[in-house]
C-alpha cells in the first residue's frame, strides 16, 4: 500500500512531527511504501483567483501534491491543533483538496494525527471525518495527543502512533 503523510506543523522538531514520525516508523516496519509531503515548514500557497473568480492554475509543487494524493491508498494528515482546528498550513492543503475533489473521489483511507496542549479534539475530529466522508474515503484511525506541551513530553502517544502505523 502507498501511504502519503502530509505534515502540517510549522515546527520541524515539534510534538506533531515526533508523533507522526513514530507512525511512519510503524508503517515502514509493516511494509508500507511511504511518501512524505511537508506543508508545515514549506507551506503550499493559499487558493488564489483571477479577476473573474477563477482559480489560478496549480504550480509545479501543487501538481506534485495532487499526483501524490492520487497515487496514495492511505493519507495521513498530521497537524498541531490551534484553537480547536488544524494549522493554517494544513488548511491550505485541505483547501486545494476541496478544489481537486472530483479527482480524489476514489477509495482511499484518511488518518488524523493531531497534537495539542488540551484534550478536547471534538471539533478537529469532526472536521476531518466530514472531509473524508465528502471525498468518499474511509476513516482509518487517529492519534489525538492531548495535554502535550512540547516534543520532550509526549507520554504514551508515540507508541500509539507506532502501533497504528504498523497496523496499516
Amino acid at each position: 500500500m502507498n501511504l502519503l503523510v502530509i505534515k502540517g506543523s510549522p515546527q520541524k522538531d515539534g510534538a506533531a512531527t515526533a508523533i507522526t514520525n513514530k507512525l511512519i516508523d510503524g508503517a515502514q516496519d509493516g511494509g508500507q511504501t511511504i511518501t512524505q509531503y511537508d506543508a508545515g515548514t514549506d507551506p503550499v500557497p493559499t487558493l488564489t483567483t483571477d479577476g473573474d473568480g477563477n482559480f489560478l492554475p496549480d504550480d509545479e509543487r501543487l501538481k506534485k501534491l495532487l499526483a501524490e494524493l492520487r497515487a496514495a491508498d492511505i493519507i495521513v494528515f498530521s497537524t498541531p491543533m490551534y484553537f480547536f482546528g488544524m494549522s493554517a498550513q494544513m488548511k491550505a492543503v485541505v483547501d486545494h483538496i476541496m478544489r481537486w475533489n472530483e479527482q480524489l473521489k476514489t477509495h482511499k483511507t484518511g488518518i488524523l494525527v493531531a497534537v495539542a496542549p488540551v484534550d478536547n479534539f471534538d471539533h478537529i475530529k469532526s472536521e476531518f471525518k466530514a472531509i473524508f466522508a465528502s471525498l468518499g474515503w474511509t476513516f482509518g484511525g487517529q492519534v489525538l495527543a492531548g495535554k502535550i506541551s512540547d516534543a520532550d513530553h509526549l507520554r504514551f502517544y508515540p507508541d500509539l502512533a507506532y502501533q497504528l502505523g504498523k497496523s496499516l
